[in-house]
């Protein structure tokens, strides 16, 4: 049980560092819909949706590599960080002087900023994996509230008072991730942690081959995840695209929820892959996952409604109708992600990139076909038809190497009440009747889920007991 306990232990810190920061996240986004325009943050969207591309393209995310190496018990972690972060420095210096020199035949000093965020964001990436990696987990979940309070205390002055617009978005993320990452290597001590010594280049060329996979893997992951947004621009336009960049906001309560559990889910799969009884271990955490996926979804579902009327500019109430799809996405994108997490526990990234360029491939020809028939709900559905091809690909590579089992009647069953619940979203329109039938629907989950049920609240009484004591 000692290995369960890890795992819901640290899911637990790692979900009271992130609560606060996401739920001021969430917060958040009424400011965004009042203060920027549906171009303006359609426009914000494509930015950080690049900038979040180009980082492991132009770092050959490293911060992934340092990670999985730092993770080790026989690495030397030292070496492994100085190894990366160096290697990191000297692309950053690169990429100023290219800019620079591409800025004296084509003005783009207003990307000047998406470039100090993509810097800042792949330093920020290396210092907190390696601080996860190193057991700071404490710490790892401070420096996740320091980032978003920042960023929202900024994103207040920025936007609301001095009405920076796109400019101040930008700013308020830059110096959010900056604040958080210093707070991370004053814990870390780095005085003491860096060392010109400590690199080297044999380790940096192991993790640099353990991540070359990884790299073609963030380009086909940012295809599938990510570029339904250039389809909706290019077919629709930036209006559109800010319309469903608002319907994404609502299903990232449930990726926050997701990450926070992978966080912690990363640490244990590396130690567990490879002992006698993973696959009953892995399988049971899977099987839980889903159920509490599915049953988070239609929490949210039960709320979307109200949400989008009390909450959000009324110029993006229509975004609430996309929601559903996305939100399946986000459900299929984490299926996969969790699997995705077997393959770096043994180091074998080929296949991760494999899936991910198949789910890719699937996304650009569904997007084409769907985006013109369907708007923006075509966009969601490519998204829903490609992740669900990425988990089912990867779940038959790992059910054939004996790793994961799945209990399908549970998956099954969690799907019927979905669409049932998302039926009813769009043919009852009493929203007090709907909660009811949603809250129904719970309670069916939860009666399906009973030995999840009985086992959280069994984990919560033990804590309880030991407190007493």
């Amino acid at each position: 049980m000692d290995k369960y306990k890890k795992l819901v232990n640290n899911s637990l810190i790692f979900a009271i560092g992130n609560f606060g920061s996401k739920a001021l996240q969430f917060i958040l986004v009424p400011l965004y819909s009042y203060t920027l325009t549906t171009n303006q943050f359609g426009e914000v969207d494509v930015l950080t949706t690049l900038v979040s591309l180009l980082s492991p393209l132009v770092c050959l995310d490293i911060y992934d590599a340092v990670f999985r190496y730092a993770l080790d018990r026989s690495a030397d972690k030292k070496k492994v960080f100085n190894s990366g972060i160096i290697f990191l420095f000297g692309i950053s210096i690169f990429l100023f002087l290219f800019f620079l020199g591409i800025n004296l035949f084509f003005p783009l000093k207003k990307y000047l900023l998406a470039l100090i965020l993509l810097i800042v964001s792949m330093v920020s990436s290396l210092i907190s994996n390696y601080a996860r990696a190193a057991n700071y987990v404490k710490q790892f979940a401070v420096s996740g509230i320091l980032n978003t309070f920042s960023i929202g205390v900024l994103n207040v002055l920025m936007l609301l008072v001095w009405k920076m617009g796109v400019t101040g978005y930008l700013l308020s993320m830059i110096l959010g991730l900056t604040i958080s990452s210093i707070y991370l290597l004053v814990v870390l001590n780095f005085k003491n942690l860096f060392s010109f010594s400590k690199f080297s280049l044999l380790t940096l060329k192991e993790m640099i081959i353990y991540s070359i996979p990884l790299i073609p893997n963030a380009l086909a992951w940012w295809l599938n995840s990510s570029s339904d947004r250039f389809f909706i621009l290019f077919f629709i336009g930036a209006s559109a695209n800010g319309l469903y960049a608002m319907a994404n906001k609502i299903p990232n309560i449930l990726n926050m929820l997701s990450n926070i559990f992978f966080q912690s889910w990363q640490m244990s799969v590396v130690d567990e892959f490879y002992e006698d009884n993973s696959k009953k271990f892995i399988s049971n955490v899977f099987n839980y996952f889903v159920s509490f996926m599915f049953l988070c979804s239609i929490g949210i579902l039960a709320l979307l409604k109200p949400i989008f009327r009390l909450f959000i500019n009324g110029s993006y109430y229509s975004a609430w109708e996309v929601t559903p799809l996305v939100l399946l996405a986000v459900i299929y994108s984490s299926f996969s992600a969790f699997i995705g997490t077997m393959y770096t526990a043994s180091k074998k990234t080929v296949p991760i990139f494999l899936t991910t360029l198949v789910g890719a491939i699937v996304n650009i020809i569904a997007s084409l076909i769907f985006v013109k028939i369907f708007g923006i709900n075509g966009a969601a559905l490519a998204n829903v038809i490609s992740f669900l091809v990425v988990s089912v690909l990867r779940y038959r590579d790992m059910h054939s190497a004996d790793k994961l089992n799945a209990n399908i009647f549970n998956l099954l069953a969690n799907h019927i009440i979905f669409a049932v619940a998302v039926l009813l979203l769009f043919f009852e329109k009493n929203i007090y009747f709907y909660m009811i039938f949603c809250l129904i629907l719970i309670i069916v989950q939860l009666a399906i889920n009973k030995k999840l049920l009985f086992e959280i609240l069994n984990y919560v009484k033990k804590i309880i007991r030991r407190k007493k004591i």
